[in-house]
């Protein structure tokens, strides 16, 4: 299964042991049943977010979040941005998600973004990593 972790999932697991960090935890162990697939955009998204934010430090060392960028960079499916993006959601910064999700067949997108959860449309879902979870423990 092909899924997409928006850079909230990233930054979460990253600061705090939630479902975030399970997801990920798991994903980045090999223990995980789905592949992330990724674009420089967003890398570059969840690089900047955690390494340029000062009020992370108290969760995160730079010297860490560097590594654990670094790590997703190498781990993950790395595909191009996407060419085509239309706008679907009330945020349109998050529409490069959706085009990325689609441009590759993924199953779900895995988000806690209001903006893509409320979206109407769905095509693909977007669960929030405590959905995404619950799946796969019942699966």
């Amino acid at each position: 299964m092909l899924v997409v972790l928006d850079a909230n999932v990233f930054v979460s697991a990253a600061i705090q042991r939630g479902a975030s960090y399970r997801i990920v935890e798991s994903w980045l162990t090999g223990a995980a049943d789905f592949k992330v697939v990724m674009c420089p955009t967003l890398l570059d998204e969840i690089r900047d977010v955690l390494t340029t934010r000062p009020r992370l430090r108290k969760w995160i060392s730079l010297e860490t979040a560097t590594l654990f960028v670094d790590t997703i960079g190498t781990l993950v499916d790395l595909v191009e941005d996407p060419t085509e993006i239309h706008t679907e959601t009330r945020d349109p910064e998050d529409d490069y998600l959706i085009a990325l999700a689609r441009a590759n067949d993924v199953e779900f997108i895995i988000s806690g973004d209001n903006d893509l959860l409320e979206w109407g449309v769905q095509q693909p879902p977007v669960v929030t990593p405590s959905q995404f979870e619950q799946r796969f423990r019942t699966a």
